[in-house]
């Protein structure tokens, strides 16, 4: 049987992992706030507008990103001394771990510690990414980060699609959301083991003395031209972090316009992200490649900027169908041309010693922005539906005018 290329073996791995934690983001919100609510031993009819829930299911939300910020560059140093593939291996049975955990997770603390080990699995994406660097020449490098980033995609627009339609059919419950979850990464482990090679021997190409994380952390940061492309990145996450971490809450608080039932929240949410990530996935992989050497990244990245702002500002006021799919394309429009433009923006302008760890550190601060921004936007949200939205709509206005003092450093030097 003929094994698939190294680089179509690391997409596969990918997309089946990203599936597996698609999936529980219907679910999440809305059984957070009732696992909460619980907790505190409070009445139902209080849980939506008790700021306290809201500040346990940022924490829960948030607990994820803390995982991931914490095992990304160590994972990254393990690979570079074992390799990659066992790294890919041990972090592929933590996810099936997490997904047996939450599949059984009647209480707040059994669902965060499920989160916790989902949050450590998924830090393995850095991995993936210098799997990618060590089966790629310099030349064809960018399609295989491409095909990276179309795994991400695919999985964050299909895995919430079936986690809905899988709670769908079962009735609203973890049990089966967690073990179809945990059966797609056993199928990736399987997958690893048997068809995925090892792309890094250790001591191999060792000779060259690496920095250490913080060392290009702290490199980066005294690159001008990076530290305002960081805190617009930063920025860009933690307000995108108030639509992710409340939105099927949004869907179904009976203080707004919507005031579905959980059920329908789930699905109708599922759909509605997917069709952002989808129409997001358009603009990266078809439209951006045909217009950024025509008007450049620093004026792709302003129109986006102008695009989210109303977006995420009225997206409360929307009312479902069509308004809410203006909305929706506004969006997805807007990410399509912001965030692979600031990234691009990020990796020009890093210094060459850091090239090779730049995106290791934007991934941190994503899950920083991440980490902090449900914790913000729960309790936000517990005072008004609309308010996280609002709120991430002003943090938008320091990274859209700060995309107008933009200046890319041809050498890297900042």
């Amino acid at each position: 049987m003929r094994k698939p290329s190294p680089l179509t073996g690391i997409f596969l791995t990918v997309l089946i992992d990203l599936l597996g934690f698609g999936m529980v983001i219907p679910d999440l919100q809305l059984r957070g706030e009732r696992l909460a609510g619980v907790l505190l031993k409070l009445p139902q009819d209080q849980w939506e507008r008790n700021a306290t829930v809201g500040l346990y299911v940022g924490a829960l939300l948030g607990g994820f990103s803390l995982a991931q910020l914490i095992a990304n560059p160590f994972l990254g140093r393990l690979s570079d001394r074992i390799g990659r593939r066992k790294v890919l291996l041990v972090t592929t049975a933590l996810s099936i771990a997490g997904s047996v955990f939450y599949a059984h997770a009647d209480t707040y603390w059994f669902s965060f510690v499920a989160r916790l080990l989902a949050g450590f699995a998924a830090a393995n994406l850095g991995v993936a990414f210098a799997y990618v660097a060590d089966v790629t020449t310099p030349e064809n490098r960018a399609s295989g980060v491409g095909k990276i980033g179309m795994a991400l995609g695919l999985g964050f627009i299909f895995g919430p699609v079936l986690g809905a339609t899988i709670l769908s059919a079962s009735g609203d419950t973890p049990l089966w959301l967690g073990y179809v979850a945990a059966i797609l990464s056993t199928i990736n482990l399987l997958y690893i083991w048997f068809f995925l090679p090892e792309s890094h021997v250790p001591g191999e190409n060792d000779h060259t003395t690496r920095k250490s994380f913080f060392q290009e952390v702290g490199l980066a940061v005294r690159t001008p031209s990076l530290r305002l492309l960081f805190a617009m990145f930063f920025a860009f996450n933690f307000a995108f972090a108030m639509l992710q971490t409340t939105f099927f809450r949004l869907l179904a608080d009976n203080r707004g316009i919507f005031d579905l039932s959980d059920n329908r929240a789930k699905q109708y949410g599922a759909w509605i992200l997917a069709l952002v990530g989808l129409i997001g996935a358009v603009m990266q992989g078809g439209v951006l490649p045909r217009i950024v050497s025509r008007f450049g990244e620093a004026n792709l990245l302003r129109v986006g900027f102008v695009l989210l702002i109303p977006a995420l500002g009225l997206l409360p006021w929307s009312p479902l169908w069509i308004p809410v799919i203006g909305i929706v394309v506004l969006q997805g429009v807007g990410t399509g041309l912001s965030q692979p433009s600031l990234s691009s923006l990020v990796s020009r302008n890093a210094p060459k010693e850091i090239q090779g760890g730049i995106f290791g550190i934007t991934q941190s601060l994503g899950s920083l922005a991440r980490l902090v921004g449900p914790v913000v936007s729960n309790p936000l949200f517990a005072r008004e539906p609309w308010a996280p939205y609002a709120f991430g709509a002003i943090v938008l206005l320091f990274p859209a005018y700060a995309a107008w003092h933009v200046r890319l450093s041809p050498d890297g030097s900042g």
